[in-house]
């Protein structure tokens, strides 16, 4: 069975694509087939139809055609997707034109940066990247989190915090940021070790990943899917061309030796938006079977928790111990 797991990359917030022709005047409704609860006589025409109506959800979401494929999948099978929808839409309309990482809170004078390996993690939904990632990631923990950087504090300068120190992922793939960048997030905790390291081990693994993170290394891509968004082929941990933040932080503790994704089982994925669409989608595909829905959503929980390295699993990881929080929204 396909596993499904959507994730959308950054570039998802730009209105792109062409029109696409969702017209509600010949929809043809299926909610009294679904009502009815009894199997379709050809199962396999009534899952292709329905896959290739969401293939079309899958393609709109980020662009222009974003709310009328959400209506047309509405409308035709009965489902609520257009709820889910309009709140990315609304949170991204109220950030239009922020930076990434900016908000209206001060700068986190506090915040420590003071330990080699140490993990920043942030969340809230006060800047660009927030409104996308917050959208679809599970929201556990009080903060929101969804963001994630590892410091080399061999690159920080305390005279001059704008200098690139924090390995993490931008738009471009692998990247840098900075210190001046944290300080200014919506809510951030600061994880250390909670063993003792070796520093060669550590630097030979912050040094694997200068290579990618490198702001002039641009044969990379930015994202969860091969192909930007191939819901169908998820990015796997071992990839080193698709990156997204708390992947990179993994692997910086993987070439160290240390497996930070908890995979915990405290996070609970139904508080994602993602989960909403993704919960719809099974529930039209396999209405005759309670079965067969539950288990492809169970599928789906169980390829996000093995492939995806998440904030929360890292903040939840034994690994680290939180020195530092703040959460303001």
């Amino acid at each position: 069975m396909k596993k499904l797991l959507i994730l959308l990359a950054v570039a998802a917030v730009v209105f792109v694509g062409c029109a696409k022709d969702f017209s509600f005047d010949t929809v043809e409704s299926k909610k009294d087939v679904i009502d009815s609860g009894v199997a379709p006589e050809d199962i396999a025409a009534w899952e292709s139809e329905v896959d290739a109506d969401f293939a079309k959800v899958m393609e709109a979401l980020g662009t222009v055609e974003e709310s009328s494929a959400l209506a047309y999948f509405d409308a035709k099978y009965g489902t609520e997707m257009s709820k889910t929808g309009a709140r990315y839409a609304a949170a991204r309309a109220g950030s239009s034109g922020k930076k990434s990482g900016s908000s209206k809170y001060p700068a986190m004078t506090n915040m420590p940066f003071n330990k080699d390996g140490a993990v920043y993690i942030s969340g809230g939904t006060d800047d660009m990247v927030g409104t996308v990632i917050d959208w679809v990631s599970p929201k556990t923990l009080p903060g929101s989190y969804y963001h994630g950087a590892v410091l080399d504090l061999d690159k920080y300068d305390p005279n001059n915090e704008s200098v690139y120190c924090l390995e993490t992922a931008i738009t471009k793939g692998a990247g840098y940021e900075t210190a001046d960048d944290w300080r200014n997030k919506v809510n951030a905790c600061v994880l250390n070790p909670a063993y003792s390291m070796t520093k060669s081990k550590l630097d030979s693994a912050q040094a694997y990943m200068d290579y990618y993170c490198d702001m002039n290394n641009k044969n990379m891509e930015y994202g969860f899917f091969k192909n930007t968004v191939n819901i169908f082929n998820v990015v796997t941990k071992a990839d080193t061309y698709t990156w997204y933040c708390t992947k990179v932080v993994w692997w910086v503790y993987n070439k160290y030796g240390w497996d930070i994704d908890s995979n915990s089982s405290r996070i609970d994925w139904t508080t994602s938006g993602l989960y909403t669409i993704v919960k719809d989608y099974y529930a039209v595909r396999y209405f005759y079977s309670s079965k067969k829905k539950n288990q492809a959503i169970a599928d789906y929980i169980a390829t996000a928790k093995q492939n995806i390295v998440l904030a929360e699993e890292i903040v939840l990881s034994p690994y680290f111990n939180k020195v530092y929080e703040n959460i303001r929204e």
